[in-house]
């Protein structure tokens, strides 16, 4: 089982690429026809569910704790810190 320190440091990694990949939306709509755009965005919606069941489901199993952690602090600053 992953320690409990790194898998903080990977779920701030995973909520980065996922916020990273999300800021590309208002980019492309303003570059790309809508119908480009549209398939960008559901490609872009996998690759964010991709990431949430690969990487965080399985340390939310690893650490029961961590979900309610990220709540609280989600909650309080709009980001897990």
């Amino acid at each position: 089982m992953m320690e409990i320190d790194l898998a903080r440091h990977v779920v701030r990694a995973a909520f980065r690429s996922s916020r990273e990949l999300g800021d590309l939306l208002p980019f492309l709509k303003e570059h790309l026809n809508a119908k480009e755009c549209e398939g960008y965005a559901k490609t872009i919606a996998s690759a964010v569910a991709a990431i949430q069941v690969a990487v965080l489901n399985k340390l939310m199993v690893e650490h029961p704790s961590l979900e309610a952690e990220i709540d609280v602090t989600i909650a309080k600053y709009d980001r897990y810190l």
